[in-house]
């Protein structure tokens, strides 16, 4: 939904990329020259333009910079786009369908879509680009059950998996390039846009062989790209006209103020921040003591006091925009004062001793979330103290157990497999929460989406976990410069109104051209005479 921001808004940060910035310069880089005596209100920007760190570079396979990741929404096309209601809509893809057993789906590419140097996307290339994707630090994690990916045909990819995936679309929002160049600085891709070089230095110029009809959603000859090295430069470029939008982490470590007028936009996440328990700890072995943690949490008013809006709040391990997130079981888990009161006096919980509530002090945003929980904690009766260390430390004792309870946050997959949360040597198994239970339940639940509730509930009656909310980004960009947007998860440019997943899902004999049993006897055959 997009929002306006006022002049000069100074309580809004940004954050250029994922990772620590450099040390931060005073000044803009030296081949920009900027009228310091001039409001930033008042520049006009001519055309468009993006800001990039060249540090991270264009490769989108190894880019993790948020700032950077704006260009691949219009160099790069996938099979499908995840929106910001988590629905995937088909781009590159033209027809898919699955195998009776869920384990194979085969994918026909669109007849028409061409890179930019007008040769065609093949099932080769998309092949080709998934396993890049899958070797990436970036994509890797959603594809681990999967186990080929290969071209059946010019047109037909096959993707074989070890278990049965419903929502295998969700996890296919991944840049496609020609194949051969997915180890280069800047792969071929097959969007509205391509890189160039000019006299000037690197811009985006129109896909002039661009295959498809519909517009997209910036229409310029040529975009600037201006290099920043760090927040402030990126900031400067906005507010003084060389770049026209930015994708910001507004709560991240390494974030500037912002004095300009801008349109805005939330960007959704898949990244959640939660609470995670020690079943070990003296405090929280026990699942009343864990499972009134959720009710005790105003998540509404840490969302706004400490995230400045942005975010959504999760009383479940799923995002609310999502279809798999249920109300009525959220509100089961949701914040109760009351609640609150009557389990505490009801079952006598309170801790004598103070308990560790770990968090990691590179963030100071989450050290703030961290202090305000463990103060509404204390309140409550359950005393908290906060034991903020740095990454390394912070790492090393969640391994060992020597806390009672932590705050963390995870990037999950768009279809929210919570796997890696109960599997043996999973990358989110801390605390003692590993259970062959559960990890049969989210496998279950990958298989078939109904089982989401079961696995919800289950997570939240034991209070495995505790979710608090997921993470917004934020797109400014210059007032009145882009008619229609709709971010969606890791695709910045998106548009409304693409199709459907229904649009393309066709049965697997068809896809194989083979009749399809299923198919009821049309009128007047052998089957309805009497």
């Amino acid at each position: 939904m997009k929002r306006v921001l006022c002049l000069l808004l100074l309580c809004i940060l940004l954050s250029g990329c994922v990772m620590p910035s450099p040390p931060e310069k005073t000044e803009p880089p030296e081949t920009e020259t900027y009228d310091r005596n001039l409001n930033p209100a008042t520049v006009t920007p001519e055309g468009f333009g993006l800001t990039y760190v060249p540090e991270y570079g264009f490769n989108p396979y190894e880019c993790i910079c948020i700032t950077n990741r704006p260009v691949f929404s219009l160099v790069y096309e996938s099979l499908f786009v995840v929106n910001n209601s988590f629905q995937p809509e088909p781009v590159l893809c033209d027809r898919f369908a699955v195998s009776e057993s869920g384990t194979t789906y085969l994918i026909t590419l669109c007849q028409d879509a061409s890179f930019s140097d007008g040769s065609p996307v093949t099932a080769r290339d998309a092949a080709d680009s998934l396993k890049a994707a899958k070797d990436s630090e970036f994509y890797g994690s959603r594809f681990s059950q999967v186990e080929s990916f290969s071209a059946r045909d010019e047109r037909m990819l096959e993707i074989t998996l070890e278990q049965p995936y419903e929502n295998l679309p969700l996890l296919l929002d991944v840049p496609i390039v020609k194949s051969g160049t997915q180890k280069e600085e800047r792969p071929l891709g097959s969007g509205p846009y391509t890189f160039s070089e000019t006299h000037a230095g690197l811009c985006l110029r129109r896909n002039q062989r661009w295959w498809q009809d519909s517009r997209a959603a910036v229409e310029y000859e040529t975009i600037r790209l201006t290099a920043a090295e760090n927040p402030i430069a990126v900031r400067d470029s906005f507010e003084f006209g060389r770049t026209s939008l930015v994708c910001a982490d507004l709560n991240a470590p390494n974030a500037v103020g912002y004095r300009c007028d801008y349109e805005l936009w939330d960007c959704p996440t898949t990244t959640m921040q939660y609470i995670g328990f020690n079943l070990d700890s003296s405090i929280f072995f026990s699942q009343d003591f864990r499972s009134i943690v959720s009710h005790m949490i105003d998540r509404e008013e840490l969302i706004l006091s400490v995230y400045k809006g942005f975010g959504k709040a999760a009383y479940l391990p799923c995002s609310p925009d999502s279809p798999l997130y249920d109300q009525d079981l959220a509100m089961s888990y949701s914040y109760d004062e009351e609640a609150v009161t009557r389990v505490i006096h009801t079952a006598a919980v309170r801790s004598d001793d103070p308990g560790v509530l770990l968090v990691c002090s590179a963030d100071p945003t989450r050290v703030e979330l961290a202090r305000r929980i463990a103060e509404t904690m204390t309140q409550a009766g359950l005393t908290m103290e906060i034991n903020a260390v740095d990454a390394e430390t912070y790492r090393s004792r969640l391994e060992k157990g020597k806390y009672d309870a932590f705050l963390g946050e995870t990037r999950l997959s768009a279809n929210f497999d919570l796997t890696e949360f109960f599997r043996s040597g999973g990358s989110l198994c801390y605390g003692g929460i590993r259970s062959s239970d559960m990890e049969q339940l989210c496998r279950a639940s990958l298989e078939n989406s109904g089982g989401c509730y079961e696995l919800f509930r289950t997570v939240m009656d034991n209070a495995y976990i505790c979710p608090l909310l997921f993470k917004s980004y934020a797109v400014m960009a210059n007032r009145g410069i882009i008619d229609t947007l709709q971010p969606a998860v890791d695709n910045v440019f998106h548009l409304p109104g693409g199709r459907s997943l229904a649009d393309a899902g066709v049965s697997y004999g068809e896809m194989l051209g083979e009749k399809d049993e299923e198919t009821e006897p049309t009128e007047n055959t052998e089957e309805n005479q009497s």
